[in-house]
């Protein structure tokens, strides 16, 4: 440990102490010009210890459809508690705490409308989609010390997420694929856009969207950049619902679909760009290993490389989503949330070149890193 390093710890156990000694913490909440920090930091701790009850109360409101009720609309209490079915009073009792977490508005008496944030969830079928599908991540978050303890368990999102586990993932039918490419499709038009800003694909003629899913990246792609041909590579249970979505876009005459196995099947080399969101996150480093040797070997040199999805750094998103996605992963069972720099080392180990990270307008969202053939 260097000298700072060292003078940097016996700080903060200087700090710790001070801090947790609650003589110290009384006399900074009364003293006037130190009551505000003391305020902040005990209700930061507050949201920190009971955020739980916040996220549920989200999620009541979404399950119940209470927010796409009050969609461009004003609702009274006893409206909603019908519409819903719950007793009125209980419904009152939800509409106040979704007030408090600035979800809905009361506006007079007992009318209510959406406040910022739950006009942003009622306007956006995949936030609802996500949220939804968190009751799964409850459930395997109701022991988490078992789950940080065990090597291996039969967690929810491990039987959902099935062919991050499968022997051969070619093989997974559409019965198991068809849940979650629709939960990507759906969530995925903010994570688009967030891309999108960030940087230009109509420099490319060609873009290959490698794990693409139903093909809503590349969807959005195709919208933005009309003179650009679209490609799209994922498994074979896959590439039907891909099909699907991209003629239902008006984008089948543009577009084209390839199945297999991104790990070990021959990928198409006939795009300028190859794009992975949300791909390596997915998978432990073996199998990004893999991945990444496979595209080497499938692509012309000179061919861009971009690695798109929330990546662990310092800004305020970057934290939070470090934090989110590294116990998402666990529960999964494969994954995780790297740094730029850890993806950087992994697309060098695989032969590319010419790394670089650009910022995304929402680091929360995704980061992306690019990198050459």
């Amino acid at each position: 440990m260097t000298s700072l390093n060292a003078l940097r710890v016996r700080y903060r156990l200087w700090r710790n102490r001070l801090i947790g000694s609650a003589t110290f913490r009384s006399k900074i909440a009364r003293f006037p010009g130190t009551r505000w920090i003391a305020q902040k930091k005990s209700n930061d701790l507050f949201k920190l210890i009971n955020g739980f009850v916040f996220s549920q109360v989200l999620s009541s409101c979404v399950s119940l459809g209470v927010l796409e009720r009050l969609k461009d609309t004003v609702a009274s209490s006893e409206a909603l508690a019908k519409d819903c079915g719950l007793e009125r009073g209980r419904m009152q009792l939800l509409l106040e705490q979704a007030e408090r977490l600035k979800l809905v508005k009361n506006v007079e008496g007992n009318s209510w409308v959406l406040d910022d944030a739950g006009a942003v969830v009622a306007a956006d079928p995949g936030l609802q989609a996500m949220i939804r599908h968190h009751a799964l991540f409850y459930r395997d978050l109701a022991d988490p010390s078992a789950l940080l303890k065990a090597s291996y368990q039969d967690t929810e999102l491990k039987k959902y997420w099935a062919y991050a586990h499968a022997q051969d993932p070619a093989d997974i039918g559409t019965d198991i694929t068809q849940p979650y490419s629709e939960l990507m499709r759906s969530s995925q038009e903010m994570l688009a856009d967030c891309i999108l800003a960030a940087h230009d694909f109509s420099q490319y003629p060609a873009v290959l969207d490698v794990g693409g899913g139903e093909g809503a990246f590349l969807a959005a792609i195709g919208k933005a950049c009309p003179d650009t041909r679209l490609h799209l590579f994922d498994l074979p249970s896959v590439t039907d619902l891909a099909k699907m979505h991209l003629a239902r876009e008006y984008l089948a005459d543009r577009a084209e679909v390839h199945g297999g196995d991104f790990a070990r099947d021959p990928i198409p080399d006939n795009a300028e760009c190859v794009s992975l969101v949300r791909i390596l996150c997915d998978h432990d480093d073996g199998r990004v290993n893999q991945i990444l040797a496979n595209l080497h070997r499938s692509l012309k040199p000179g061919t861009k490389v971009m690695i798109a999805e929330a990546m662990a750094g310092n800004s305020e998103g970057a934290e939070l989503a470090a934090v989110y996605f590294s116990l998402y992963f666990l529960a999964m069972g494969s994954g995780r949330c790297r740094s730029d720099a850890a993806i950087k080392d992994l697309l060098l180990g695989a032969g590319f070149k010419n790394l670089r990270t650009k910022p995304t307008p929402n680091p929360l969202l995704a980061t992306l890193v690019f990198a050459e053939r």
